[in-house]
């Protein structure tokens, strides 16, 4: 008696595989370089209550030495620099000056004043080395740019004495560098912050003198977000193998999620602290993570059919589809 050998269901070609993964990586290589020309963040900008009308005004500036900590994923930055005043000593006392302080972290060092003579005016300059934190907001990482504020504060200028600045009072070296980071603009604010106080029913209010610096800084290096997007479209890539593959689609895919997981421990080393929202990368690896499961469930139902490789190819597209989509639409939210 005759023996009928069934015919093994149609497999999708390497060629069509490879198409449809540079086809993949080439859309999301276009919309992630879009998104690097346009700064956008999402981190708080501190408010301050504009400053009354006075003719008596301190000038505050700030020459950037150097940064010797820039480390934006884990909030931690120090500087070297001269920070400097300009005043009427008729009006404000240099002692009272030198009573500034960084609002939102610590003055590692503080230089005596060099006081330069300016028409009727005194410039008293600090070298100062600061190490400080800024509230920063990582949900698009790692599209992310920042604004890093650094805030000088005086609880000890007279009621009618105001802080004033200008963009240009800050300055930096010619050889300012940022590793993988560019300040793309420094600002400055000021103004007058109050502290409320609270206490059996009694309000109490404290105001300080604020000079806010901020710099916005671009990301420059896309190193980051190129290993997770190649990283997690090579992985889809080895789970959509189970169209093209003799071997079990099962054991192919369950291979394809071990190693989407093993890439989440590796991602959690180079991602910023924990933060009680999902990021964008989150997002992404939740994305692929979604996509190889329904690789693994179309592989399941056309084994055992003899699907054709035109049906095969719809669903590679479809699932690549819909990677690149969702990808889309968060960045485009975000």
């Amino acid at each position: 008696m005759a023996v009928t050998k069934k015919n093994p269901p149609n497999k999708v070609s390497a060629i069509f595989q490879g198409i449809a993964f540079l086809i993949t990586f080439i859309c999301l290589s276009l919309l992630f370089t879009a998104r690097y020309h346009i700064f956008i963040t999402h981190d708080p900008y501190p408010t301050l209550i504009e400053n009354p009308q006075s003719e008596k005004k301190v000038i505050v500036g700030l020459h950037v030495a150097h940064f010797n900590d820039f480390d934006l994923p884990n909030n931690k930055f120090s500087l070297d620099g001269m920070l400097w005043f300009l005043f009427n000593p008729n009006e404000v006392s240099l002692d009272t000056i030198k009573k500034f302080d960084v609002f939102n972290g610590t003055i590692l060092d503080k230089s005596d004043p060099v006081i330069i003579q300016h028409n009727d005016s005194h410039i008293a300059q600090f070298r100062i080395r600061t190490k400080f934190q800024t509230a920063l907001n990582y949900r698009i990482f790692p599209l992310d740019d920042h604004r890093v504020n650094l805030i000088i504060d005086n609880r000890f200028l007279p009621d009618d004495v105001v802080f004033n600045s200008t963009n240009k009072d800050i300055t930096f070296a010619d050889s300012t560098y940022l590793q993988g980071w560019k300040i793309v603009e420094a600002s400055i604010r000021t103004g007058i912050q109050e502290v409320v106080l609270e206490r059996d029913n009694k309000r109490y209010v404290n105001q300080q003198k604020e000079a806010i610096i901020t710099f916005n800084c671009e990301r420059t290096d896309p190193s980051i977000i190129i290993d997770l997007m190649l990283t997690l479209i090579l992985m889809i890539f080895l789970a959509m193998l189970t169209f093209s593959s003799e071997e079990d689609s099962v054991l192919i895919v369950s291979v394809g999620i071990v190693a989407i997981i093993g890439y989440r421990s590796f991602m959690q080393s180079v991602s910023p602290p924990q933060v009680g929202y999902f990021m964008f990368a989150d997002y992404m690896y939740l994305f692929a993570l979604v996509c190889v499961i329904a690789t693994l469930f179309a592989g399941i139902v056309t084994r055992d059919r003899d699907s054709s490789a035109k049906v095969k190819k719809y669903i590679i597209g479809g699932i690549y589809a819909l990677f690149i989509l969702a990808c889309t639409i968060v960045s485009l939210l975000s």
